[in-house]
């Protein structure tokens, strides 16, 4: 999920057993501003984490189960953010997840 720095929801895309729609409202806005500029966040709960990485239009938010290895996460987010970089500023960042 990509949420800009205002609290919009940028994109989603989800794999796997999740249900449901993210609730976004005025919340995840004052939560974004509550990161104050950090790069990186790791959350952690009982069932999961969730994996939080600071982009150039907004927070890119990762939700992992506890056996995810975050080095690997991490190296695909390393790969991720420069080519969506390339791809918001070509306006073709809207077919980078579609489905086949």
């Amino acid at each position: 999920m990509l949420v800009s720095f205002e609290g919009q929801l940028v994109l989603k895309e989800f794999v796997g057993s999740f249900a449901g729609e993210p609730k976004i409202d005025d919340s995840l806005a004052l939560f974004i501003h509550s990161l104050r500029g950090a790069r990186e966040i790791e959350v952690f709960y009982e069932n999961g984490r969730i994996y939080i990485r600071k982009t150039e239009i907004g927070y890119l938010f990762i939700i992992t189960g506890t056996a995810t290895p975050m080095a690997l996460v991490r190296l695909n987010c390393d790969m991720f953010v420069p080519a969506m970089k390339k791809m918001v500023k070509r306006d073709k960042f809207k077919g980078f997840f579609k489905k086949n």
